[in-house]
């Protein structure tokens, strides 16, 4: 009897896990289409880090619908992001605490103004940085044509990195609430994650000098800083016999 009833609950778990990963790729699907018919604006959105008078430009026949289906596919995830979120949240939820359920629109709501906030910062201040400075290294000794499909792929590939990058607070605000994490345990680890955090950027910065490099590497940096912040606010607290024992005076 106890053999049949934990297959069953493994049974339903797996039942629900596919319900919500159709209801998540249904959602992704759905925005996507919607992207496609918009790919124009957003291409043309996409090509404004472009110096004046630069056009793209492909070389093989797959290649402007590939570029498209990258642009639907990147910008439908991000329109379904909220329900991709909603659905994960929701599968994990059963395995939380009352007091923890709560923080669900919180979270999801987080979740996507941060990773808007990641892609704005490095459509604003990355890239008008990064691809002129990219672009001029042979100055005119060279005529520049760029491949549409390779142009977009190093674009998104940017706008998802730093995406996730300002998912960092927010995951760190979960963790905390749930009592994985702890601000002691960031504090104690700063000086190994700042090193991680530091070859990641010099791994993800564009080209090799220090301006490109430090636009990578301060956003890290400040992130880290900012989650140990908000894990010190909002971690959960001690139970009061796990705490230090209180000391009475003479």
């Amino acid at each position: 009897m106890a053999v049949t009833l934990v297959a069953m609950t493994l049974f339903d778990h797996f039942e629900e896990l596919r319900n919500r990963v159709f209801i998540a790729v249904a959602a992704w699907l759905l925005a996507s289409g919607v992207m496609f018919v918009f790919r124009f604006a957003v291409l043309e959105f996409l090509q404004a880090p472009l110096p004046a008078g630069m056009t793209l430009t492909y070389f093989t026949l797959l290649e402007p619908f590939v570029a498209s289906m990258q642009i639907a596919s990147f910008f439908g995830l991000v329109l379904a992001g909220p329900v991709i979120v909603g659905q994960v949240w929701g599968f994990l939820a059963p395995g939380l605490y009352p007091e923890e359920r709560k923080y669900a629109i919180p979270f999801i709501l987080l979740t996507a103004l941060a990773f808007a906030a990641g892609v704005a910062f490095s459509y604003y201040v990355v890239l008008p940085v990064t691809v002129p400075v990219l672009l001029s290294f042979l100055g005119d000794a060279a005529q520049g044509m760029l491949s549409i499909g390779r142009y977009i792929g190093n674009v998104l590939l940017l706008l998802a990195v730093f995406g996730v990058m300002f998912e960092l607070p927010v995951l760190a605000f979960l963790l905390a609430r749930i009592g994985i994490v702890r601000h002691q345990m960031l504090v104690s680890t700063r000086r190994y994650a700042l090193v991680i955090l530091l070859v990641l950027a010099a791994a993800m910065s564009p080209s090799g000098d220090p301006f490109n490099f430090a636009l990578v590497a301060v956003p890290l940096v400040i992130l880290y800083e900012l989650s140990i912040i908000v894990v010190r606010f909002s971690q959960r607290r001690e139970p009061r016999s796990e705490r230090e024992p209180e000391t009475t005076p003479l």
